[in-house]
């Protein structure tokens, strides 16, 4: 097994327990361009992060932020997350970080 699949693997287990938990949201993911139709997710939400330095200074104003599979979806700036259980809707602004796995992008309200 190599290290995407391996990363793949326990990513699926995490993001299902964490759905199981109620920490994660079912959500579909939509991009007018690559995808016509809402793709089926899941999505961890978080909102007021905010980052702070060694010190515990903080050095950036609260955000929210979504981490998604790529198992499940090929995320792109610009591309509409929807969480199943509110309706709420969120637009794909900035990519923070991601691995072969997963990744994790900065919201705002769409």
């Amino acid at each position: 097994m190599n290290q995407k699949a391996f990363l793949r693997g326990i990513d699926a287990l995490m993001f299902a327990a964490f759905k199981g938990a109620g920490i994660a949201d079912g959500a579909t993911y939509q991009h007018s361009v690559a995808t016509p139709v809402p793709v089926p997710c899941t999505a961890l939400h978080d909102e007021g992060v905010q980052d702070f330095d060694e010190e515990g200074v903080a050095v950036s104003t609260p955000y929210n932020r979504v981490t998604l599979q790529l198992a499940e979806v090929s995320p792109r700036g610009g591309g509409i997350v929807q969480i199943d259980a509110t309706g709420r809707r969120l637009k794909l602004e900035q990519k923070i970080r991601g691995d072969e796995s997963s990744q994790v992008w900065e919201v705002s309200n769409a």
